[in-house]
């Protein structure tokens, strides 16, 4: 019993370490690009780059991933970066939801993992892009109240100062160089952003551990339980966008549907960017990103099962 117990624990244990190492890399990634941005993009810089129709927005949003490429991990601060910064709502909810997938790293393990399958990796840009249009539309209708008020910390909150600001940032102008600022404040964003990283890995550990592997064969024969089951899948085991593909691939065995809906759902939805949503979003907020995304990809799956059926 202690032996079967001290195998299930080391299992856990394995699995947590290893998604927290795949996606810990993405996310300091993430807050180093977040950080720079913050200190070397003033705010009126990057607002002169985007577009003033909110459908041109989306769109610019949406094609952003290609020139500034990052997993699901780190796209969260890097938004939450822009949102300080006055980017509208449309355009960086766009960017979230579709940079983790339509971007060049992805695009070619996509290929590689289907083995030369054009036609997954075109069905997997085309659902994401869907999803980000549908979520930019409408999340752009929520702005300027997207993030949580200790979410604008550093700008928000204190009065006008930045004083008792904790992030690294020398606001006031100080002796203090830009560069180390910047470092300083990405060690900030990441410990900040980790925590929620830590607690999505963890969930995800205890349910890949005990879940036994044989109960998804239960939904190999029917469309829609194996669209569905392959999206919980994809939001429970929370691989990164650069892996996930591959991991799809390996369920041969099931629809080629319920594999894109993998593929898709998992970057802009699984349990560790729910904890970070949360930290970040406010509670409306994240049911949108939650609950549209899960739809349209459901959806979308499905009625491409039932015609390739």
């Amino acid at each position: 019993m202690n032996s079967a117990l001290d195998q299930d624990f080391y299992i856990f244990i394995t699995v947590v370490t290893a998604i927290f190492l795949e996606a810990a890399p993405f996310l300091l990634l993430g807050a180093l690009v977040s950080s720079f941005l913050e200190v070397y993009c003033p705010q009126d810089r990057i607002g002169k780059f985007l577009p003033k129709g909110r459908i041109t927005g989306v769109l610019f949003g949406l094609g952003a991933g290609m020139l500034l490429p990052t997993c699901e991990c780190g796209v969260v601060p890097i938004v939450r970066r822009l949102l300080l910064k006055n980017v509208p709502a449309h355009v960086a909810a766009a960017y979230m939801l579709a940079a983790p997938v339509i971007n060049p790293i992805v695009l070619v393990s996509t290929y590689v993992a289907f083995r030369g399958d054009i036609w997954m990796v075109l069905g997997r840009v085309g659902v994401v892009a869907l999803t980000a249009v549908t979520g930019g539309l409408w999340l752009g209708r929520m702005d300027p109240l997207l993030l949580v008020p200790h979410g604008e910390h550093d700008h928000i909150g204190h009065q006008g100062s930045d004083l008792d600001c904790d992030c690294g940032l020398d606001h006031e102008g100080g002796s203090q160089p830009r560069f180390i600022g910047a470092l300083a404040h990405t060690a900030w964003e990441f410990l900040d952003m980790g925590k929620y990283l830590i607690l999505g890995c963890l969930a995800a550990g205890l349910i890949k551990t005990f879940l036994p592997s044989t109960i998804l064969t239960v939904f190999e024969s029917n469309l829609f339980l194996a669209v569905a089951g392959m999206m919980l899948l994809a939001i429970i085991v929370s691989v990164c966008s650069e892996a996930d593909s591959f991991v799809a691939a390996s369920f041969w065995s099931f629809p080629k549907a319920a594999q894109l809906s993998f593929i898709t759902i998992g970057p802009m939805v699984d349990l560790k960017l729910i904890m970070m949503y949360t930290g970040v979003f406010r509670r409306r907020v994240v049911f949108v990103l939650v609950i549209l995304p899960t739809l349209v990809v459901f959806i979308v799956s499905t009625l491409l099962g039932t015609i390739a059926g």
